[in-house]
């Protein structure tokens, strides 16, 4: 792929991520005013135990599938992977429905309106089936935005339609939940009909999770415990202080979520070049997305600095003035987040270093715990924001220094340069060599 043509992608991906911001700019001021600050915290209590429960059907497939496909050869092949990852998922799905429904009569505020977490555990199920890492392995980037698109209009529809008051609060989820069956039917007729009829091969499915073990590990570590923050904070403190969080978290997401349309051309570009043995291709466009990457987590950090005061209480109204403090400690979330997204999925996925991930991940997400259990219930919703800072830090050092163990530094631009300065500096021998990426 062509970089006029990684463009092109990119832009198509992002004008319709911009749907998708339209999409939460009307939906997040309607849900804090109509719903109000109690009702609201609950539907983001359950939507971070959907995220969880998408995590752990999903395994850590995603990138594992989309690196598979993309590599594939033949039509045939691309079935039995289809098939194989469908039929993984339809196993941990059984797995995460009791997961949810324990999650949820734990939680003292979804306990209250239990339904509304046994919707959002079916709708993280219903996520975790999505199949846009098999449209993008297979470079269709524009088929899963589309479809994301028609589910965003749905249930922007429904929510409008059906959410009239507080007490409407479950039509939140199950409007949702429809939208989300919707696309999912339409992405399975589409690929059924290009690929043929998924073949369940549950013999295949030990094999498959053992492979993405390592991967899984990682965002077990990075990914499912920032998605459950908010259901953490359930745990340790009031309905009003959660809707706090989980509306500064909501922004904070919509900023870290940016980062993907990216990520769905650059991926499957660089796994494809590796396998044809382009490695120099591949280090170019890795290097790309690299400064893409972290100019956009600078960016985001002054943004949300500087403007959230006078965006958030317009967007939310000023009973969320509480939640600006929250999103400027988030703010400095962004570079560290920026570098993690870059050196996992950038460089260390399309390189099969899953296992350095999942060892990185575990750890940080160790940190990320323990600073929430300390921080949370003494400071509430600037601890829980705080420990999110500080696990993705912790991340960061991690993962910097496997790069520079593994000479993989010089896939960050002027970063090889600055390391040979610092051990000038501290006496150390530079060691030559670039970037290995066998």
């Amino acid at each position: 792929m062509d970089r006029r043509t990684s463009a092109n992608l990119i832009v198509f991906v992002y004008a319709g991520y911009f749907m998708r911001y339209v999409y939460l700019m009307i939906v997040v001021p309607f849900y804090g005013r109509v719903l109000g600050v109690a009702e609201y915290g609950r539907v983001l209590a359950s939507m971070s135990l959907m995220n969880v429960i998408w995590m752990l059907v999903g395994f850590g497939f995603t990138f594992v599938g989309m690196r598979e496909v993309a590599k594939a050869q033949s039509t045939q092949e691309c079935n039995a992977i289809y098939s194989l990852h469908v039929s993984a998922r339809l196993t941990l799905a059984v797995i995460g429905a009791g997961i949810g429904i324990i999650a949820t009569f734990c939680s003292p505020l979804l306990s209250e309106r239990p339904l509304i977490g046994l919707l959002a555990t079916l709708l993280g199920i219903v996520s975790a089936c999505n199949l846009g890492w098999l449209f993008q392995g297979r470079q269709q980037i524009r088929t899963p935005i589309m479809i994301e698109v028609f589910g965003f209009a749905l249930s922007l529809v429904l929510v409008l339609t059906l959410v009239k008051g507080p007490n409407d609060a479950v039509w939140v989820v199950a409007s949702l939940l429809i939208a989300g069956i919707a696309s999912l039917i339409i992405a399975y007729g589409l690929t059924t009909w290009q690929l043929g009829w998924p073949r369940l091969a549950f013999a295949g499915v030990l094999p498959l999770v053992r492979r993405s073990t390592m991967l899984f590990c990682y965002s077990s570590g990075s990914v499912v415990l920032t998605a459950s923050s908010t259901y953490l904070l359930t745990l340790f403190s009031t309905p009003a202080e959660v809707g706090y969080f989980g509306a500064a978290e909501r922004f904070a997401a919509i900023g870290l979520s940016l980062m993907a349309p990216a990520a769905q051309v650059f991926i499957p570009t660089i796994t494809r070049q590796l396998a044809q043995g382009d490695k120099a291709g591949a280090h170019v466009t890795t290097r790309r997305g690299a400064i893409l990457l972290l100019g956009y987590g600078a960016l985001v950090l002054c943004g949300a600095l500087t403007l959230s005061p006078f965006v958030l209480p317009l967007i939310l109204g000023a009973a969320f003035e509480p939640s600006v403090r929250v999103l400027q400690v988030f703010a400095w979330m962004f570079p560290f987040a920026a570098f993690n997204e870059f050196v996992a999925f950038y460089v260390f996925v399309p390189r099969r270093k899953d296992r350095v991930l999942a060892i990185a991940g575990v750890a940080s997400a160790l940190v990320n715990l323990a600073a929430a259990l300390v921080l949370a219930p003494r400071f509430g919703a600037i601890g829980m924001a705080s420990a999110r800072v500080i696990g993705e830090a912790a991340l960061s050092v991690t993962l910097l220094s496997v790069l520079i163990r593994l000479e993989l530094v010089g896939l960050l631009p002027g970063a090889e340069r600055a390391l040979e300065r610092v051990r000038v500096v501290c006496g150390l021998r530079t060691q030559a060599g670039g970037a290995k990426d066998d």
